[in-house]
């Protein structure tokens, strides 16, 4: 599956013609494999279908939706992968559908019929559906924990839409299209916001691990699912945590490789990717009867001396050899950021826009070429188990205070930074921060951007944004440190994005670090056994090693290309930039002011220390250009 969409009414009308048609057309490309619309009285439902199927026997083929239940009875739309599936069975019992290998969508409409509203919590896998209940004049719908597949959703007086895309329910006769101001300030600070936001006024994000219920002309949503900060794991040895991860995030990978065509790899040098090469080849060496019929995987290729460190296949073909696993080499060179500007553009469903967004659509055009069905990607195993979320509390009460000073000298010296600086910003303000007076302090001001107008920050209450998700369930420092990089709203929307840009390709996209059960595991387990300041990512790294050649789990490393940023934005894209910046629609609209930006911009050209990203009002000014002008 790939999209759905639908509409309910209220009053006894009828869905008036044309309305889902228009939602389905509005989002064609999610449908190479075939589009359809289903209605009924007060209901219509539409689906696009992307077929990714696994064959007879695996549950998930491509099976035409909508599903109904034989007899009658609720009716289901879903974009899903089920990954629980013997689980789900097992717990139905006499629910179950019947025959042998049933569908994914067949699955989820068994689980509505058995837990009613509550059957998001018992699925585990990526997915939006939404369920008809005609029974209870009921529309339900939910979204996976890890925010994998989006659905946004818009109540009017008597109607309700809802829809895998913004556009689907900006094609709707009726609906305004305004722009929600506060995304955008948020979008301009750095990508900062709200998970139940999207970019247009009255459409809202239904946010991950929610449900939404509209019946009785009345609807609610609600959180079906939340990480415990009391669930705790504990061994009695290291090596225990690293054999359980890594039985996770086999079945994590083993998920995403249900395929009867081939599976890609975008990979690189870094831990995240090769974990997955690694565990991906692995499985089909081990397992092949449960694996895809082919492994591919693809690299980018830096040929040009300038440009060397840039190249990490060194290590990736190190990984990807290994298993005998091929790999296609993508020009990168001249995949500067705003190369062919304006092509490679943002969506009209929000501003979001890689850097290197050219070199991303090269690698889904190569793996579209080989006949691969679905591309995996480690984009959030820096939130799962890396970035600077260290436990000095937890590895001084089970490690001593020599290991834990050791620990903070080494990242002081990994940093740059003072070790007294360090010591007071991962020590002495956590414990402040945890201590009942800092309860009755004010709130400390965080600033935005000189180049965001301060009415605009204002009127946007961007200085509320700033302050921070106040949702986060209370737990130690380090324990919120990772829930929030877990569940936050720049990785949800890069997830999007991912998924969004491959849809668009023809290919599916899953990245197996976005597992419910690999985060349940994570936030359970002591969080200094995760990451330290002198092993980056110790969990993973010790998980994996097994599953590597000699040497290549420890010599993995993350490069961030920089030759190929300074290139676009000093030489090749420059005037591409300049041009951006100048007679600015976010200016014109009275977002931002041109000449702030224009000295950011200038700032960076003289290699000035930049606080802040230049390249989040790049992306708004090009969406606002396109879309808006």
């Amino acid at each position: 599956m790939s999209g759905i969409c639908g509409v309910v009414v209220g009053g006894g009308s009828a869905v008036e013609p044309g309305v889902v048609a228009a939602m389905v057309g509005a989002a064609s490309h999610r449908g190479p494999d075939g589009t359809g619309e289903w209605s009924e009285g007060c209901v219509a439902l539409g689906y696009l279908t992307l077929d990714l199927s696994a064959g007879a026997g695996s549950g998930a083929g491509a099976v035409r939706q909508p599903l109904a239940a034989p007899g009658g009875g609720p009716v289901v739309v879903a974009d899903a992968r089920v990954d629980n599936r013997d689980e789900l069975l097992a717990a139905l019992g006499a629910d179950r559908p019947a025959g042998g290998a049933p569908s994914d969508g067949e699955l989820l409409l068994a689980a509505y019929r058995r837990w009613g509203t509550g059957c998001a919590a018992h699925v585990i896998g990526d997915f939006a559906f939404a369920v008809w209940d005609a029974s209870h004049r009921r529309l339900f719908c939910a979204r996976d924990p890890m925010g994998m597949r989006a659905l946004y959703y818009r109540v009017e007086p008597g109607r309700v839409l809802f829809a895998t895309e913004v556009k689907q329910i900006l094609a709707v006769p009726g609906v305004p299209c305004r722009i929600f101001e506060p995304a955008v300030a948020g979008y301009l600070a750095g990508a900062f916001g709200r998970l139940e936001w999207s970019f247009y006024d009255g459409v809202d994000q239904l946010p991950p691990a929610h449900a939404l219920v509209v019946e009785a002309g009345r609807h609610r949503t609600w959180r079906y699912w939340d990480a415990d900060p009391g669930e705790r794991i504990e061994y009695a040895a290291e090596d225990d945590y690293a054999e359980h991860f890594l039985e996770l995030f086999k079945e994590a990978v083993r998920s995403r490789l249900r395929s009867a065509r081939p599976v890609g790899i975008s990979l690189s040098g870094g831990l995240d990717s090769g974990s997955i090469a690694a565990t991906a080849g692995w499985l089909v060496h081990h397992e092949p009867r449960h694996g895809p019929p082919a492994l591919r995987a693809y690299s980018s290729a830096f040929r040009d001396p300038e440009l060397a460190a840039c190249d990490e296949r060194y290590i990736s073909d190190r990984i990807a050899g290994h298993w005998q696993i091929p790999v296609t080499a993508v020009p990168a060179d001249d995949a500067w950021p705003l190369v062919d500007y304006p092509e490679h553009g943002p969506d009209r469903d929000a501003p979001h826009l890689f850097v290197y967004q050219a070199l991303v659509e090269r690698i889904l055009t190569a793996a579209r070429a080989d006949g691969v069905a679905t591309l995996l990607s480690g984009d959030r195993g820096d939130e799962l188990v890396g970035d600077w979320i260290y436990d000095y509390p937890g590895l001084l009460r089970d490690r001593g205070w020599r290991v834990a000073w050791a620990e903070l000298r080494e990242q002081a010296r990994g940093s740059g930074g003072r070790l007294r600086r360090v010591l007071r910003r991962e020590v002495l303000e956590p414990l402040w921060r945890a201590s009942p007076f800092a309860a009755r302090a004010p709130s400390r001001s965080r600033s935005g951007p000189g180049w965001i107008r301060p009415d605009f920050a204002e009127r946007s209450g961007l200085r509320e944004l700033l302050l921070g998700n106040r949702d986060t369930p209370p737990g130690g420092h380090a324990w919120r440190g990772r829930y929030g990089r877990i569940f936050s709203f720049a990785g949800m929307m890069i997830a999007q994005r991912r998924e969004q840009t491959a849809a668009r390709s023809g290919l599916g996209y899953a990245d197996p670090w976005s597992d419910r059960n690999l985060a349940e595991f994570v936030l359970a387990i002591p969080q200094h056994l995760v990451n330290r300041a002198s092993e980056r990512k110790r969990l993973a790294r010790r998980a994996i090693r097994p599953l590597m050649p000699d040497g290549a789990a420890d010599a993995t490393r993350k490069t961030i290309p920089e030759g190929l940023f300074d290139r676009g934005f000093r030489e090749r894209a420059r005037e591409t930039v300049l041009g951006l910046i100048s007679n600015s629609r976010a200016a014109a609209l009275g977002y931002v002011d041109e000449a702030a930006l224009r000295e950011a911009f200038e700032s960076y050209l003289r290699n000035e220390p930049q606080r802040h990203d230049f390249w989040s009002p790049l992306r708004v000014e090009i969406w606002l250009r396109r879309y808006w002008s």
